[in-house]
């Protein structure tokens, strides 16, 4: 039995092949504001149940069982490409959070621009 190994290019998070995975992830995070939210509400459940360190492929994985649909009725996509930029988010805006995302260096890029931070609206800067 032969696999077709044969995979047409295709975009990812709603950016062409040529974007990087920062400006993917910006993408995605502008368009789905509410992932961002529930992975924050789902680590709030996690510390307040005792839990220690996690990671945020956990919290993916739970979002996506408890989400198989995306708010416009769509199949719901979650890239694990991502977990290290929501990882970053997370540990931005709750700094007591330090000890329950253990974060790595980035490989490649600007290290200026793998910095996300948050402003005001909760928007990759």
């Amino acid at each position: 039995m032969e696999l077709p190994l044969e995979f047409g290019e295709r975009e990812c998070g709603g950016g062409d092949v040529e974007s990087t995975l920062d400006e993917r992830f910006e993408d995605f995070h502008a368009e789905h504001p509410w992932v961002y939210g529930a992975l924050e509400r789902l680590t709030v459940q996690w510390v307040a149940a005792g839990g220690g360190r996690i990671g945020v492929k956990a919290l993916f994985e739970q979002l996506r069982w408890l989400a198989p649909e995306s708010m416009d009725g769509e199949p719901f996509q979650l890239n694990n490409n991502f977990t290290s930029r929501y990882a970053r988010l997370l540990r931005a805006s709750h700094p007591e959070w330090r000890d329950v995302f253990e974060l790595r260096r980035l490989r490649g890029g600007d290290p200026e621009v793998r910095q996300s931070t948050l402003d005001g609206e909760c928007q990759v800067k």
